[in-house]
């Protein structure tokens, strides 16, 4: 065999296991990407959690109620009891989930978000706790 058809058999094989590397490694790359997405995908990392209705449980209604007469009073009355241009919260019937919705979504005229955090769960419950129905 001449020396020119060894080099050209030698240059051909190195650019067939250079090329079929390549093309592996592009492949190996390719498919790391996409079972890493629906591995993210399954897992939802950043998936915003749903509000969690149990704040009015961890809420202090004594603490509300301050919250409540510098937040809320101006449009619901004191204590609650209407006046303002918010409907009547006393003895209105409502639960901890109604509640919290209102607050952190707003409702008619009122604007979502005007309290969060501990004072939010203080709030819902005072809230609720006035919303008891006497008999």
């Amino acid at each position: 065999m001449p020396i020119a058809d060894v080099a050209q058999s030698y240059t051909d094989l190195v650019t067939t296991v250079f090329s079929s590397t390549i093309a592996a490694k592009a492949w190996f790359a390719t498919a790391a990407v996409v079972l890493g997405t629906f591995a993210l995908a399954k897992a939802h990392p950043f998936e915003p959690s749903a509000p969690s209705t149990s704040s009015a449980a961890t809420g202090d209604a004594t603490r509300g109620a301050v919250v409540f007469e510098r937040e809320c009073s101006g449009c619901h009355g004191p204590a609650g009891t209407g006046g303002g241009v918010g409907p009547t919260l006393a003895e209105a019937g409502l639960d901890t989930a109604t509640v919290t919705t209102a607050v952190e979504q707003g409702r008619g005229i009122m604007p979502a978000g005007l309290v969060s955090g501990q004072e939010e769960a203080d709030v819902v419950a005072y809230v609720v706790s006035i919303s008891t129905p006497s008999d």
